[in-house]
């Protein structure tokens, strides 16, 4: 990992589709220049950079397409967003998971867990949680007085859940990207101010492509320790198979032997009823019996 000058924030929000990474792409930089939209199939199919002033630094910003997509085959999901490692030379101070507030589920840590595969455990440092669809939490708030706001939110969450935002350092922002001036300055400065945070945690550290690296690797050997379980498991499927055909042969072999026998049995008796009829008969014919 190598020290960067802390006035150049790099950034990169993955999430599934659908959960408004692009949309919040746009309210960070401070531009509609990210194509949003509605459609099922993900706007963003492949990775997008974008550089914007913020609050005296410059940002760069990469968008991801949509981990999941229901249109990609997410191999190449990955390996596309495997490119925003490249776009971010020398690494990504932030990586930003994009949910939204009322859908946060274990679905979407299975996610994380899926870029995590790719990207390695240690990524978790790097994340920050932003939540987005904040302005249907507003409505509701103005509803009900009692509404447990934000604070509820994250104390209700599943005991998986809770210690994934653990595991990153709790560190999460809520986003209305409906918000239009001041209002929609404020939460990203709030975003900035968090990851500014982080990078001292992280002692001005960045994920890198030494850290990918390291992370593919792990991967490899991951896949082939489960290629040769599967191998192992299969050889042994075989050989239960093998070994039932061939009990399964004896056995029917051991049914044939014996209904044979008794086939034989049968015969000699009919052959014994006829010789002594034969016999009877001869004797009727000579002594008139």
């Amino acid at each position: 990992m190598a020290e960067v000058p802390r006035k150049v924030i790099r950034l990169v929000t993955i999430g599934k589709t659908g959960n408004g990474k692009s949309s919040s792409c746009n309210t960070i930089v401070g531009e509609q220049i990210f194509p949003s939209g509605c459609d099922s199939a993900g706007v963003t199919t492949n990775c997008l950079m974008r550089y914007a002033e913020r609050f005296g630094k410059l940002i760069c910003l990469v968008d991801t397409p949509g981990l999941q997509d229901i249109s990609r085959d997410n191999e190449d999901v990955q390996k596309e967003i495997k490119r925003c490692i490249d776009f971010t030379t020398p690494g990504p101070h932030a990586v930003i998971l994009v949910v939204q507030l009322t859908r946060f589920t274990e679905e979407d840590v299975k996610t994380l867990k899926h870029f995590c595969s790719y990207f390695g455990e240690n990524v978790a440092q790097y994340v920050i949680v932003l939540f987005t669809r904040f302005d249907d939490m507003k409505r509701e708030m103005k509803k009900n007085p009692n509404h447990p706001g934000m604070k509820g939110f994250i104390e209700n969450l599943t005991p998986p859940l809770k210690d994934f935002l653990r595991k990153c350092g709790n560190r999460y922002v809520e986003f209305d990207n409906t918000l239009e001036g001041g209002s929609a300055e404020s939460q990203v400065q709030r975003l900035l101010d968090i990851v500014d945070n982080m990078v001292r945690e992280n002692g001005g550290l960045h994920y890198t492509n030494e850290d990918y690296e390291k992370a593919d690797k792990e991967l490899q050997r991951k896949a082939l320790e489960i290629k040769k379980k599967n191998d192992q498991e299969r050889i042994e499927n075989e050989e239960k198979i093998k070994k039932e055909i061939k009990k399964q042969y004896e056995l029917e072999q051991q049914q044939l032997e014996q209904e044979l026998q008794r086939a034989r049995e049968r015969e000699r008796e009919r052959e014994k009823k006829n010789l002594f009829e034969k016999g009877c008969d001869i004797g009727r014919k000579i002594f008139g019996w």
